[in-house]
């Protein structure tokens, strides 16, 4: 009888022990002792509610691709209502192909590659023209940084 009740003590003793040394507290060695860090679960519900949520909302349509186009080479050339109006006919001209080319599944990478630089070639042909020379040297800067990769 006195043996097994030092077993059973022994047992409490150290089951206890490991069920507290997921959290560092049972461990004569804890490198998070004072800094406020709690190794474990974090089982607080409030860091799930507070995050925001990345899911397109269902009414949400997406962007027209020569009106995104538009509005980013607006911002980037600081371009005037008749030259975002002159790229957004460029772009609207092209859309098909670029979206035609964009669902093709068909021809392999490289050859989509190909036919989109084919297509961008002709468009920045046509949007050349429009440009100031300060706006021209931004948009070959950008051309060149797109044909890099």
């Amino acid at each position: 009888m006195k043996y097994f009740k030092l077993l059973v003590f022994a047992f409490l003793l150290l089951s206890g022990y490991e069920s507290m040394a997921q959290y560092g507290y049972g461990s004569y060695y804890d490198p998070y002792y004072g800094s406020g860090y709690r190794p474990g679960v974090d089982r607080r519900i409030d860091t799930q509610r507070n995050k925001k949520s990345i899911r397109k909302k269902k009414d949400e349509k997406p962007k027209d691709l020569s009106v995104v186009m538009t509005e980013y080479l607006g911002e980037e050339l600081k371009l005037d209502d008749f030259q975002k109006a002159a790229i957004k006919s460029i772009y609207d001209e092209r859309k098909d192909e670029i979206l035609a080319l964009s669902h093709n599944e068909a021809d392999t990478r490289d050859v989509l590659k190909d036919k989109f630089r084919i297509i961008s070639d002709e468009i920045d042909k046509e949007i050349l023209p429009l440009l100031s020379d300060e706006q021209k040297t931004a948009y070959q800067k950008m051309i060149d940084e797109r044909n890099k990769s």
